[in-house]
């Protein structure tokens, strides 16, 4: 392909790197460890003649058959999965989150690697998403709501920019907005608007980001730098530059067990590059059946002062406190939702319930340290609503607590899960119906999974009743 004509000397086989850009790309999910197992996913599948075989360089991970729809599932919908593309785990694998550790997604939206962080945390710790458009952010936060993660704080402001107020974090994810050539086998598109000019421009930007994610990086700590672009001049001319800035900074390997990839290049027109450069990785998508990517890792010494002044209130590396207990108002609230399913305050704990507006409750991990600034405009998983004439429980909130429940609770076969989920009411008879008390908000649940919320509504004969399903429209895989 004539677009690509520059980067003939960095491919090790022509034809095949250009014969794999007409191919469709696999179809690729991850397990979601805070709902189900790998194998148990697995299982799942088989069970239901759904082909899939697992990743083998990432652990979780399963190429699924490109025909299945893997946003229809009942599974997906009840956060037991998450889809994304092989590529675009490999930065968070790189990453390497450790629970309890605060860790920085500085260009976060669509939200799939923050997810992917938030998991390895094993919902503690700290994530901090941030993205320049909030219209992405706020569709980023749906997908943590499926996937039931409370250790999430999102903010929305310019990355490159983003103030030393924030504090440190332990991890930074650098996945930069990019000329996405790497992305052709999904966007074929994407052609018409690439270039060296395009890449030049791009370049200025990507720069800064990541040498502000240099600048929050706490002494020790580790930056991923990312793009799905083969241009030298965002990937390793880049890192080329911002090596210059930073003396204490270094790259270490980027290799990934089971994964083929090529050396990052450490020469490009002429231009030496800082030899260390052969350490980041370029994956080429004829190698394992991917799209475009490249990654360096990167390490800041640990002897390094940071770059903030304490004396000065403007740049102190400020964390924010969270609450430690719940307020007597949304404790009294809370506990009242809970009773009707047979729950209480002790299993959401050690988690914190807090209520930032009269609207909505909301829940996080008790050892989550926000930003002071830029204010986030959301942390954690939305528990309660308050806005109805009756509080009731969130859809997350439902998923996450839907298998504790002991009462108003209703198990549902096949059919009535497909119409649930479709957002349709249907009948439930009176065996189906035996753990609920009354008319009034019920849990949903399939295969002892929770699935959400809906609306019993009892028959006068005492046959059993109707339910209302309200799963969120934005989450229906059936689109009004």
């Amino acid at each position: 392909m004539e677009t690509f004509a520059r980067y003939r000397s960095l491919v090790d086989d022509w034809v095949a790197f250009q014969e794999s850009l007409f191919r469709p790309l696999p179809l690729c999910i991850w397990a979601n460890p805070l709902r189900v197992t790998p194998d148990q996913l697995a299982d799942l599948f088989a069970a239901e003649g759904i082909q899939s075989e697992p990743l083998p360089w990432y652990p979780g991970g399963r190429q699924l058959d490109p025909d299945f729809r893997p946003g229809h599932h009942w599974a997906f919908l009840a956060g037991l999965y998450h889809t994304q593309e092989a590529v675009s785990m490999l930065p968070v694998l790189l990453l390497d989150p450790q629970p309890g550790e605060r860790v920085l997604d500085l260009c976060a939206a669509p939200g799939n690697k923050t997810a992917q962080i938030a998991v390895r945390l094993a919902n503690q710790g700290t994530v901090v998403a941030n993205d320049i458009s909030g219209g992405r952010m706020r569709a980023a936060r749906q997908t943590f709501e499926r996937l039931g993660l409370l250790n999430i704080s999102t903010t929305v402001a310019d990355g490159g920019n983003y103030p030393p107020a924030a504090g440190l974090f332990d991890k930074i994810l650098v996945d930069v907005p990019c000329s996405c050539e790497g992305t052709t086998r999904k966007e074929p598109n994407v052609i018409e608007r690439i270039g060296e000019a395009v890449s030049c421009k791009k370049s200025g930007s990507q720069k800064a980001l990541l040498r502000k994610a240099v600048q929050l990086c706490r002494p020790g700590g580790r930056i991923v730098y990312a793009t799905c672009t083969y241009a030298p001049e965002e990937n390793e001319l880049v890192i080329d530059a911002v090596l210059r800035d930073y003396p204490s900074l270094r790259l270490v390997s980027a290799d990934i067990e089971g994964l083929k990839t090529s050396d990052g290049i450490t020469a490009w027109q002429g231009q030496a590059l800082d030899p260390s450069l052969r350490l980041a990785r370029r994956i080429w998508p004829h190698h394992n059946d991917t799209g475009g990517f490249f990654i360096a890792v990167l390490e800041k010494a640990n002897n390094e002062a940071p770059r903030f002044n304490p004396e000065s209130s403007g740049d102190a590396p400020i964390v924010a406190e969270w609450p430690a207990t719940i307020s007597p108002e949304v404790r009294d609230l809370s506990q009242a939702v809970l009773d009707r399913f047979g729950l209480s305050l002790d299993d959401v704990a050690p988690n914190i319930l807090f209520q930032p507006s009269n609207w909505r409750v909301y829940l996080v991990n008790a050892d989550h340290q926000p930003c002071p600034a830029p204010t986030p405009d959301a942390s954690g998983m939305i528990f309660i609503k308050t806005k109805g004439k009756y509080p009731k429980l969130s859809t997350a909130a439902a998923q996450l607590l839907g298998r504790q429940a002991i009462r108003n609770y209703v198990e549902v076969d096949d059919r009535q899960a497909g119409l649930y989920l479709a957002r349709q009411d249907f009948d439930v008879p009176a065996a189906q119906s035996q753990f609920c008390t009354g008319p009034g908000y019920v849990l949903v649940r399939y295969q002892g999974f929770g699935l959400g919320v809906a609306i019993y509504y009892p028959n006068h004969d005492g046959s059993g009743g109707v339910v209302q399903s309200l799963f969120p429209k934005g989450w229906s895989p059936v689109k009004g």
